[in-house]
């Protein structure tokens, strides 16, 4: 097992990442040199392992949450064996690998490399210390210290690759207890019972280490296919929010369109007759947009409805809707705002607008009429609120001023 920083493309590396990545690589180095006289040393069954290493990274590499990536190698049952000398030559052999699947960050390999080895040395080192003789038959003794060394080793190796993402990228999501806890579980659980099956499948017979051989490939693709599924069913969850904010959004303008204006509304009007609190409308013309298209050109023309909505968002509380229903035409929702106050925002947001020039139309002023109607003296529902601030609009139209109510 071994666990690799993923960044981000385009975040520039940090110095600090830099320096903590060849740090861990230089105490790669350092074990690996201590290793090496070892390694004649070792059974023909050492190249079973040495085969699963590199299968782990070429067929079974997984995405963790946070955006780190865990490839199944079953690294502790060699440790387990053989010592902790038997795993920085397997993290060496795929070195390359690593190297290859991220030529975008040879940074995210050494540190992958460094973090392995340390981390299965402190492993072999406390298993020896725990239980220095396994055997076939597994006793209670022997499986603490399985699991004991197995969690250091996770915990370890986790949080080495997740605090190495955090300086690469800055993303600190891996490093939140929820998303920590996610990968940890995923990583202990998918690797150290297969290490410790294939300890004691290979200390049975070739028959049993055949069979064990093939549970963990089995076990490796059923992990495999089901951490893609979850991510799949992810990336479809997410694609269908941005679909569902699409379906209510004005592309142009990036306001909430006339659809989800018409959906809003009820829901505005009986949360406020619950509450008893007023809610004003405040329906906006842009009365200058068409002389902007005809001087100037559409392209102009949108960059002043762009504009607009840009004043709006200036101008409005996070609490206030601003949606635009039509080609020149917006709403905004006004929670818990009478009519004096609504006709405060409404002369600010025309005073605004009226002050704002393009530089693609240098001679056009952004000038709006405003009609105001609020929620229950004007209306009690969506039609008659609707209705009476259209109504004050055209009386703002009439009388040339750019805000009006319906009483005047």
């Amino acid at each position: 097992m071994g666990t690799t920083v993923v960044p981000r493309s385009g975040v520039a590396r940090t110095g600090a990442y830099r320096v903590y990545t060849l740090a861990w690589a230089g105490a790669g180095v350092f074990l690996l040199l201590l290793s090496a006289p070892a390694l004649p040393r070792f059974p023909p069954e050492y190249l079973l392992f040495a085969a699963l290493s590199v299968a782990g990274h070429v067929f079974f590499v997984l995405d963790l949450p946070g955006g780190l990536r865990l490839s199944l190698q079953a690294i502790l049952a060699p440790v387990w064996l053989y010592g902790w000398k038997a795993a920085p030559p397997l993290f060496l052999l795929t070195l390359p690998l690593v190297l290859r699947n991220s030529r975008e960050d040879p940074l995210r390999a050494l540190l992958y490399f460094g973090n392995g080895c340390v981390w299965s040395a402190a492993a072999g080192n406390l298993f020896a210390l725990l239980r220095p003789s396994p055997s076939p038959q597994p006793t209670w003794p022997e499986v603490a210290s399985v699991l004991v060394s197995g969690a250091a080793f996770t915990v370890g190796n986790f949080l080495v690759a997740a605090f190495g993402r955090y300086l690469a990228t800055g993303d600190v999501r891996i490093l939140q207890p929820r998303q920590a806890l996610e990968g940890l579980t995923l990583v202990f659980s998918g690797y150290v019972l297969l290490a410790y099956l294939l300890l004691l499948a290979l200390q049975t017979g070739p028959g049993a280490a055949f069979l064990a051989v093939g549970v963990w490939l089995l076990t490796a693709v059923a992990m495999k296919g089901l951490v893609e599924t979850r991510r799949a069913n992810e990336r479809l969850q997410e694609a269908l929010r941005e679909l569902e904010r699409l379906a209510v959004t004005d592309p142009l303008t990036g306001l909430w369109n006339r659809r989800h204006f018409v959906q809003v509304l009820p829901k505005e009007l009986q949360r406020h007759a619950r509450t008893g609190r007023p809610l004003s409308l405040l329906v906006v013309d842009l009365r200058s947009l068409k002389h902007v298209n005809d001087t100037y050109g559409h392209e102009a023309g949108d960059r002043a409805l762009q504009r607009a909505a840009e004043v709006f968002r200036e101008r409005l509380r996070a609490s206030d809707l601003p949606f635009r229903i039509g080609g020149d035409e917006f709403a905004l929702l006004l929670p818990d705002t009478d009519t004096q106050g609504a006709v405060t925002v409404a002369k600010a947001i025309t005073d605004r607008l009226s002050g704002t020039r393009l530089e693609c139309a240098p001679g056009a002023r952004l000038e709006a009429t405003v009609g105001v109607a609020t929620f229950p003296h004007h209306g009690l529902d969506p039609d008659h609120l609707v209705a009476a601030a259209d109504g004050a609009l055209y009386r703002a139209r009439e009388k040339g001023v750019p805000v009006a109510t319906p009483e005047g």
